[in-house]
Protein backbone atom coordinates (compact mmCIF):
# COMPACT_ATOMS: atom_id res chain seq x y z
CA UNK A 1 0.00 0.00 0.00
CA UNK A 2 1.42 3.43 -0.95
CA UNK A 3 2.41 6.03 1.64
CA UNK A 4 -0.15 8.44 0.16
CA UNK A 5 -2.92 5.89 0.58
CA UNK A 6 -1.93 5.36 4.20
CA UNK A 7 -2.07 9.11 4.71
CA UNK A 8 -5.56 9.32 3.24
CA UNK A 9 -6.83 6.52 5.43
CA UNK A 10 -5.33 8.13 8.51
CA UNK A 11 -7.03 11.43 7.75
CA UNK A 12 -10.37 9.67 7.69
CA UNK A 13 -9.66 8.03 11.04
CA UNK A 14 -8.96 11.50 12.41
CA UNK A 15 -12.27 12.86 11.19
CA UNK A 16 -14.31 9.91 12.40
CA UNK A 17 -12.65 9.74 15.79
CA UNK A 18 -13.18 13.40 16.59
CA UNK A 19 -16.83 12.97 15.67
CA UNK A 20 -17.83 9.78 17.45
CA UNK A 21 -15.11 9.68 20.07
CA UNK A 22 -16.57 12.60 21.99
CA UNK A 23 -18.50 15.01 19.81
CA UNK A 24 -20.98 15.71 17.06
CA UNK A 25 -19.39 18.46 15.06
CA UNK A 26 -21.86 18.08 12.21
CA UNK A 27 -24.90 19.03 14.32
CA UNK A 28 -26.32 22.56 14.10
CA UNK A 29 -27.10 25.19 16.68
CA UNK A 30 -30.63 24.42 17.93
CA UNK A 31 -33.08 27.03 19.26
CA UNK A 32 -34.42 24.68 21.95
CA UNK A 33 -32.07 25.15 24.95
CA UNK A 34 -32.59 21.58 26.20
CA UNK A 35 -31.54 20.07 22.87
CA UNK A 36 -28.68 22.53 22.45
CA UNK A 37 -27.39 21.57 25.90
CA UNK A 38 -27.44 17.94 24.78
CA UNK A 39 -25.52 18.81 21.61
CA UNK A 40 -22.98 20.79 23.65
CA UNK A 41 -22.36 17.78 25.92
CA UNK A 42 -21.00 15.86 22.94
CA UNK A 43 -17.99 18.18 22.72
CA UNK A 44 -15.16 18.24 25.27
CA UNK A 45 -14.71 21.66 26.81
CA UNK A 46 -10.97 21.84 26.15
CA UNK A 47 -9.18 18.65 25.14
CA UNK A 48 -9.50 14.98 24.25
CA UNK A 49 -6.95 12.18 24.14
CA UNK A 50 -7.75 8.57 23.24
CA UNK A 51 -6.37 5.36 21.82
CA UNK A 52 -8.01 3.71 18.85
CA UNK A 53 -7.81 0.93 16.33
CA UNK A 54 -9.43 0.67 12.92
CA UNK A 55 -10.38 -2.76 11.60
CA UNK A 56 -11.64 -3.35 8.06
CA UNK A 57 -13.63 -6.47 7.13
CA UNK A 58 -15.15 -8.08 4.05
CA UNK A 59 -16.85 -11.46 3.51
CA UNK A 60 -13.53 -13.24 4.06
CA UNK A 61 -12.96 -11.64 7.47
CA UNK A 62 -10.44 -9.13 8.81
CA UNK A 63 -8.51 -7.35 6.04
CA UNK A 64 -6.27 -5.00 7.99
CA UNK A 65 -5.90 -3.12 11.26
CA UNK A 66 -4.21 0.11 12.34
CA UNK A 67 -3.47 1.35 15.87
CA UNK A 68 -3.12 5.01 16.78
CA UNK A 69 -3.64 7.70 19.38
CA UNK A 70 -5.60 10.88 18.84
CA UNK A 71 -5.21 14.28 20.50
CA UNK A 72 -7.81 17.04 20.15
CA UNK A 73 -8.02 20.55 21.55
CA UNK A 74 -9.06 24.14 20.92
CA UNK A 75 -6.80 27.08 20.18
CA UNK A 76 -7.13 30.52 21.76
CA UNK A 77 -9.84 31.41 19.21
CA UNK A 78 -11.88 28.29 19.97
CA UNK A 79 -10.95 26.51 16.72
CA UNK A 80 -10.59 22.72 16.78
CA UNK A 81 -7.19 21.08 16.30
CA UNK A 82 -6.56 17.36 16.06
CA UNK A 83 -3.50 15.13 15.69
CA UNK A 84 -3.44 11.40 15.08
CA UNK A 85 -0.24 9.36 15.42
CA UNK A 86 -0.04 5.79 14.16
CA UNK A 87 1.94 3.18 16.07
CA UNK A 88 1.01 -0.02 14.18
CA UNK A 89 1.40 -1.87 11.91
CA UNK A 90 5.20 -1.36 11.63
CA UNK A 91 4.85 -0.04 8.07
CA UNK A 92 2.76 2.90 9.39
CA UNK A 93 4.57 3.62 12.67
CA UNK A 94 5.36 7.32 12.97
CA UNK A 95 2.81 8.45 10.41
CA UNK A 96 0.98 11.52 11.72
CA UNK A 97 -1.87 13.72 10.53
CA UNK A 98 -2.70 17.25 11.73
CA UNK A 99 -6.13 18.85 11.20
CA UNK A 100 -6.87 22.49 11.99
CA UNK A 101 -10.42 23.85 11.79
CA UNK A 102 -10.74 26.61 9.20
CA UNK A 103 -13.29 29.22 8.19
CA UNK A 104 -12.96 27.89 4.65
CA UNK A 105 -15.07 25.05 3.23
CA UNK A 106 -12.61 22.41 4.44
CA UNK A 107 -10.14 22.12 7.31
CA UNK A 108 -6.43 22.75 6.93
CA UNK A 109 -4.68 19.37 6.99
CA UNK A 110 -1.08 18.16 6.93
CA UNK A 111 0.56 14.76 7.13
CA UNK A 112 3.99 13.63 8.23
CA UNK A 113 5.56 10.56 6.59
CA UNK A 114 8.66 9.31 8.44
CA UNK A 115 10.38 8.02 5.31
CA UNK A 116 10.24 11.51 3.77
CA UNK A 117 11.03 13.28 7.06
CA UNK A 118 8.80 16.20 6.21
CA UNK A 119 5.19 17.38 6.30
CA UNK A 120 2.93 18.09 3.35
CA UNK A 121 -0.39 19.83 2.91
CA UNK A 122 -3.41 17.67 2.07
CA UNK A 123 -6.28 19.02 0.00
CA UNK A 124 -9.90 17.92 -0.08
CA UNK A 125 -9.47 16.73 -3.63
CA UNK A 126 -6.73 14.35 -2.55
CA UNK A 127 -8.85 13.05 0.30
CA UNK A 128 -11.62 12.15 -2.13
CA UNK A 129 -9.71 8.94 -2.91
CA UNK A 130 -9.34 7.83 0.70
CA UNK A 131 -12.23 5.40 0.41
CA UNK A 132 -9.79 2.78 -0.91
CA UNK A 133 -9.34 0.14 1.78
CA UNK A 134 -11.99 1.52 4.17
CA UNK A 135 -15.73 2.11 4.20
CA UNK A 136 -15.37 5.90 4.49
CA UNK A 137 -15.40 8.48 1.72
CA UNK A 138 -14.42 12.16 1.78
CA UNK A 139 -18.05 13.28 1.60
CA UNK A 140 -18.69 11.36 4.82
CA UNK A 141 -15.57 12.91 6.33
CA UNK A 142 -16.90 16.35 5.33
CA UNK A 143 -20.21 15.57 7.00
CA UNK A 144 -18.47 14.55 10.23
CA UNK A 145 -16.30 17.67 10.27
CA UNK A 146 -19.03 20.12 9.21
CA UNK A 147 -16.95 21.19 6.20
CA UNK A 148 -19.54 20.57 3.52
CA UNK A 149 -20.61 24.08 2.53
CA UNK A 150 -23.39 22.85 0.25
CA UNK A 151 -25.40 21.14 3.01
CA UNK A 152 -28.13 22.10 5.47
CA UNK A 153 -28.99 20.40 8.77
CA UNK A 154 -32.25 20.62 10.72
CA UNK A 155 -34.05 18.80 13.49
CA UNK A 156 -36.84 16.45 12.35
CA UNK A 157 -39.34 14.31 14.25
CA UNK A 158 -37.97 12.40 17.25
CA UNK A 159 -37.80 8.63 16.94
CA UNK A 160 -37.34 5.59 19.15
CA UNK A 161 -34.32 3.50 18.12
CA UNK A 162 -34.06 0.06 19.72
CA UNK A 163 -36.22 1.26 22.62
CA UNK A 164 -34.05 4.39 23.05
CA UNK A 165 -35.61 7.84 22.60
CA UNK A 166 -33.55 9.88 20.12
CA UNK A 167 -33.39 13.33 18.64
CA UNK A 168 -33.13 13.10 14.85
CA UNK A 169 -31.21 15.52 12.62
CA UNK A 170 -31.44 15.55 8.83
CA UNK A 171 -28.68 16.87 6.59
CA UNK A 172 -29.56 17.51 2.94
CA UNK A 173 -27.23 18.52 0.15
CA UNK A 174 -27.79 21.32 -2.34
CA UNK A 175 -24.82 20.31 -4.48
CA UNK A 176 -25.41 19.54 -8.15
CA UNK A 177 -24.20 15.94 -7.93
CA UNK A 178 -23.95 14.84 -4.27
CA UNK A 179 -22.90 11.39 -3.15
CA UNK A 180 -25.73 11.49 -0.61
CA UNK A 181 -28.97 13.41 -0.90
CA UNK A 182 -29.94 12.88 2.74
CA UNK A 183 -28.13 11.97 5.97
CA UNK A 184 -29.96 11.16 9.22
CA UNK A 185 -28.27 11.32 12.64
CA UNK A 186 -29.95 9.76 15.70
CA UNK A 187 -28.84 11.11 19.11
CA UNK A 188 -29.65 9.40 22.41
CA UNK A 189 -31.75 11.93 24.32
CA UNK A 190 -30.70 10.75 27.78
CA UNK A 191 -26.97 10.29 27.24
CA UNK A 192 -26.48 12.82 24.43
CA UNK A 193 -24.58 10.35 22.24
CA UNK A 194 -24.86 9.80 18.46
CA UNK A 195 -26.22 6.25 18.11
CA UNK A 196 -26.60 5.95 14.36
CA UNK A 197 -26.04 7.85 11.12
CA UNK A 198 -27.70 6.78 7.86
CA UNK A 199 -26.46 7.83 4.41
CA UNK A 200 -29.01 7.83 1.58
CA UNK A 201 -28.09 7.92 -2.11
CA UNK A 202 -29.83 10.36 -4.50
CA UNK A 203 -32.15 7.51 -5.59
CA UNK A 204 -33.33 7.12 -1.98
CA UNK A 205 -31.47 3.87 -1.23
CA UNK A 206 -29.71 3.42 2.10
CA UNK A 207 -26.04 3.07 1.17
CA UNK A 208 -24.25 3.15 4.52
CA UNK A 209 -24.91 3.14 8.25
CA UNK A 210 -22.62 4.21 11.07
CA UNK A 211 -23.76 2.52 14.29
CA UNK A 212 -22.51 2.80 17.87
CA UNK A 213 -22.57 -0.39 19.95
CA UNK A 214 -25.00 0.46 22.76
CA UNK A 215 -23.30 -1.84 25.28
CA UNK A 216 -19.98 -0.09 24.55
CA UNK A 217 -21.22 3.41 25.46
CA UNK A 218 -19.34 4.18 28.67
CA UNK A 219 -19.21 7.14 31.08
CA UNK A 220 -16.06 9.24 30.99
CA UNK A 221 -16.28 12.04 33.52
CA UNK A 222 -19.68 13.69 33.07
CA UNK A 223 -20.07 12.46 29.46
CA UNK A 224 -20.94 9.21 27.75
CA UNK A 225 -18.55 8.08 25.02
CA UNK A 226 -19.12 5.39 22.35
CA UNK A 227 -16.15 3.00 22.50
CA UNK A 228 -17.07 0.87 19.49
CA UNK A 229 -18.63 2.20 16.28
CA UNK A 230 -19.00 0.45 12.93
CA UNK A 231 -19.53 1.77 9.42
CA UNK A 232 -21.53 -0.69 7.31
CA UNK A 233 -21.47 -0.44 3.52
CA UNK A 234 -24.83 -2.03 2.67
CA UNK A 235 -24.09 -2.23 -1.05
CA UNK A 236 -20.65 -3.85 -0.81
CA UNK A 237 -21.39 -5.91 2.31
CA UNK A 238 -18.24 -4.65 4.04
CA UNK A 239 -17.65 -2.90 7.33
CA UNK A 240 -15.04 -0.88 9.18
CA UNK A 241 -14.90 -0.95 12.98
CA UNK A 242 -13.46 1.81 15.14
CA UNK A 243 -12.52 0.70 18.68
CA UNK A 244 -11.75 3.44 21.20
CA UNK A 245 -9.99 3.08 24.57
CA UNK A 246 -8.05 5.01 27.21
CA UNK A 247 -10.16 8.16 26.82
CA UNK A 248 -9.06 11.31 28.66
CA UNK A 249 -11.22 14.44 28.53
CA UNK A 250 -10.21 18.02 29.37
CA UNK A 251 -6.74 17.12 30.64
CA UNK A 252 -3.86 19.52 30.06
CA UNK A 253 -2.33 19.12 26.59
CA UNK A 254 0.59 21.20 25.42
CA UNK A 255 -0.01 23.46 22.40
CA UNK A 256 3.19 21.97 20.98
CA UNK A 257 1.30 18.72 20.28
CA UNK A 258 -0.65 20.57 17.58
CA UNK A 259 2.37 22.27 16.03
CA UNK A 260 3.23 21.46 12.42
CA UNK A 261 6.87 21.30 13.51
CA UNK A 262 6.10 18.58 16.06
CA UNK A 263 4.54 16.03 13.71
CA UNK A 264 7.79 14.10 13.59
CA UNK A 265 7.96 13.69 17.38
CA UNK A 266 5.99 11.84 20.01
CA UNK A 267 4.24 14.27 22.41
Amino acid sequence: MSKLLLLRKSALILGLTITFGASAMDLPTIDDPVIQACVDRMMPTKTLSQGLSLRSFDDSGLIEESVARLYWGRDEKGKSRGVIRLSAPPSRKGLAVLMIESDADEPTMYWYIPDLKRSRRVTGQQLAFSMVGTDFSYEEFSHFQNTASEAQTKRVEDQTLNDIATYVFETTSTAADPQYSRILTFVDQARCVPLQTQFFAPNGELNKELIAAVDEIKPVGDRFIPHHVTMYDRKKNTRTELIIDDVEIDNDLSDAIFSLNRLDMAP
